[in-house]
């Protein structure tokens, strides 16, 4: 697990970009992360699609690993849900768009 700070940028107008949000992300493999956030749509932009549900949102994410220098990573959300804890927070799987060598040092897969 590590600290994780995101942003969500809309796939229709790629200049709207949402206020950070600080989550714990964990469960991490070379092409993705599931990330617990207390905000699923952050100004009013959701984590996986639009408001109508036909374009995809992207999220850029910094993950901040314990003793370790920050990892900055991109990609697109491909599932969420309610998550069981802290109460009303949610969980989503993010898809990398390609792992960084920073990722893949840290997670030990060079």
């Amino acid at each position: 697990m590590a600290t994780v700070v995101f942003t969500v940028q809309s796939g229709k107008n790629p200049k709207q970009v949402s206020s950070p949000v600080t989550a714990t992300a964990r469960d991490f493999s070379s092409v993705g992360m599931s990330v617990v956030t207390p905000k699923i749509s952050p100004d009013g932009i959701h984590v996986m699609y639009d408001t109508l549900m036909t374009t995809r949102n992207r999220v850029d994410a910094t993950i901040f690993p314990e003793g370790g220098e920050p990892i900055r990573v991109s990609g697109t959300v491909v599932w969420f849900r309610t998550a069981e804890s802290p109460e009303g927070s949610y969980i989503f799987g993010m898809k990398f768009d390609e792992p960084s060598g920073d990722l893949q040092e840290w997670l030990f897969l060079e």
